[in-house]
Formats: C-alpha cells, sequence, structure tokens
C-alpha cells in the first residue's frame, strides 16, 4: 500500500504536467503553417457590392497560390465570376505570400501584390510603380 500511495503522487504529477504541457502548447494545429486557401470575401465598394474569391493552389506549382472569382454580390458584375484574381503568389513566411500578381477582373491588367494574414482577415495589396505606390484592402474569410 506504500508503494501505491508513493506512485499515486507521480502518476498525478505526471498527468497534471501532461495536460498543462497540452494546454501550454494547444492543439496540434497550433504550430502549422498559417492557410490562405479558402473563400474570402473583398471589402465592399461604397455601392455595396463584392466578390469572394477562392484560394488554392496553383495547377502549374503547387507551392504557389492563385485565386479566382468565386461569386459576385451586391450588385457586382456576374459576368467576371471564374476570371482569376490572383495568380503565382509565393510563400515567405507564416501567412505572407509574396511575388505574385492581383488582376484586375474584367480588364487586362496586372499588379504585383503581396497577401498576409493579420488578425482581421487577409490583407491583400496590390502595387505599381515597382512598389512605390500601393492600394491594400482586408478580405475576410467565409466560414
Amino acid at each position: 500500500m506504500a508503494e501505491r500511495s508513493t506512485l499515486f503522487p507521480v502518476l498525478t504529477l505526471g498527468r497534471s504536467a501532461v495536460c498543462a504541457a497540452v494546454l501550454a502548447c494547444g492543439s496540434p494545429a497550433a504550430g502549422a503553417p498559417a492557410d490562405v486557401n479558402g473563400i474570402w470575401y473583398t471589402e465592399k465598394r461604397d455601392n455595396g457590392a463584392f466578390i469572394s474569391v477562392r484560394i488554392v493552389p496553383c495547377l502549374t506549382d503547387s507551392a504557389k497560390r492563385c485565386g479566382i472569382v468565386a461569386g459576385a454580390h451586391g450588385g457586382a458584375r456576374p459576368d467576371i465570376v471564374g476570371e482569376p484574381i490572383l495568380r503565382n503568389m509565393e510563400r515567405r513566411g507564416d501567412g505572407h505570400w509574396t511575388g505574385g500578381e492581383i488582376l484586375r477582373p474584367g480588364k487586362d491588367e496586372a499588379y504585383r501584390s503581396e497577401i498576409k494574414l493579420i488578425d482581421e482577415g487577409l490583407e491583400v495589396k496590390g502595387c505599381v510603380a515597382g512598389g512605390l505606390i500601393c492600394r491594400s484592402q482586408i478580405w475576410t474569410r467565409s466560414y
């Protein structure tokens, strides 16, 4: 009986240590790279129009990310659904992708781009003049 009472506190401490480690480390996905894949909503324009964008691995290089217009909402032009909007985004760090382009749907215009996961969503930046002039939007994830 004395051996059992000596072992019991050790087992309890062992379980407590394991529980504390799990709580401190979080879920197994806590250390996984941030994922930009999925459906995102652009910011609404003044007229309430916005689009949804599906970001997926590019067909030509699965390490890069591409995006297509998945939906037109609030008066956005439905003829742009299915058009590419992001191409060849390369991972630069956890949740940060650069080196690709953002395209203007319905136009033949492409801009240097980077995307970055932030607390509020996905910061999407398009730049001209070698990155001297940039505009950005915060896209929200669709759940």
